[in-house]
């Protein structure tokens, strides 16, 4: 029987193995690589803004299956990065697939792609600029407080050069309040609030605009709160003095004012809603009309209103803000007619 040799069969495996697996590394293929990302890049990040400043697309990819496998493992890793030149406009890209070929994070892999999905891409490269501005507190409307303190007292703020040639010189930032964080304070209550860093509301509509911080908290003491009421319906109150009530017919072509924004405290603004169980409001709006004797002698046609009075349940009134489409004084037509003098008995 003849001995096997050993050495030599060992050796003729490993050369197969060798032959094998250098073929495999240099055969060429065709594959796909989906969700491969590419990002936009300037030189100066801080001073330009890319749109989009990454996408997603799928390569089709020809190399080796080393070089692929390369290729895969990168972008499964990292954004594949294409610079573009810090100039603002609009740059399309219509050659993808030849500018990430030479990128050297591809070029070194061996692989060749040889398409891209999508191939054009649009790309909107906007200039910054960074200003610093004061922050003040800006609470809710109808909110009265002392010592309002804003933690930031100061921001930044980056956003387009074009915008930025429409803010004042003297641009100071908004810490705006929630007015549902003021909704269940009581008055003389110290308290801190969280806020939003905004622009004024004049230039609320800037688009591109980041502020930073974005936040910031406010400290105050409420010392009272307002509340917006809409009334349906508020009567003229006419006033004149009573010697001369009787001399004068006095008549309202339209007795109610409609739609009545009322401002006032939150107690009597409660007072001016119906009940739970639709009891009538506790108190009432007036709109006061002072007619003085001058002005019923000429037989005024028109007057504005004088000002508006809550009536309140212990008979009291107190005067409120109020007003019709913004109108604090809104006109009422009027008109007067001189009464008849009684006649007087003859003597006898």
């Amino acid at each position: 029987m003849k001995r096997v040799d050993f050495p030599t069969l060992i050796l003729v495996t490993i050369v197969t193995l060798l032959i094998w697996l250098l073929a495999e590394d240099l055969t060429r293929q065709e594959s796909t690589l989906r969700s491969a990302g590419v990002a936009f890049a300037v030189a100066d990040p801080d001073r330009f803004a890319v749109e989009p400043d990454r996408v997603e697309v799928t390569l089709a990819v020809g190399g080796s299956n080393r070089s692929v496998s390369s290729l895969r493992e990168i972008v499964e890793n990292e954004a594949l990065t294409i610079g573009l030149e810090a100039r603002e406009g609009t740059v399309s890209i219509d050659d993808l697939a030849k500018r990430l070929n030479d990128l050297p994070a591809v070029s070194k892999t061996g692989v060749k792609i040889l398409s891209v999905q999508s191939p054009t891409r649009t790309i909107k490269i906007t200039e910054l600029e960074e200003l610093t501005a004061p922050v003040r507190p800006r609470l809710p409307e109808g909110s009265l407080v002392q010592d309002p303190v804003v933690s930031q007292k100061e921001a930044r703020v980056i956003l387009p050069r074009r915008e930025a040639a429409r803010l004042p010189e003297n641009l100071t930032l908004e810490a705006v309040v929630d007015p549902k964080d003021m909704q269940h304070l009581e008055p003389g209550d110290a308290k801190t609030v969280d806020a939003i860093i905004k622009l004024p509301e004049e230039f609320a509509s800037m688009q591109d605009v980041t502020i930073i911080p974005a936040d910031a908290r406010v400290s105050f003491r409420l010392v009272s709160r307002y509340s917006s009421v809409d009334l349906d319906k508020v009567y003229v109150q006419v006033q004149v003095n009573p010697a001369t009530a009787e001399a004068f017919r006095i008549t309202l072509p339209e007795p109610v004012l409609r739609n009545v924004q009322v401002e006032t405290s939150t107690e009597l603004a409660a007072q001016l809603e119906p009940g739970p169980d639709g009891e009538p409001p506790a108190a009432r709006v007036v709109a006061v009309l002072p007619l003085s004797n001058l002005e019923l002698e000429r037989g005024l046609e028109s007057k504005p209103v004088a000002y508006f009075m809550a009536l309140l349940p212990d008979g009291t009134g107190q005067e409120v803000t109020a007003s019709v489409n913004g109108d604090a004084h809104p006109s009422i037509q009027i008109s007067v007619e001189a009464t008849p003098a009684p006649a007087t008995p003859e003597t006898p």
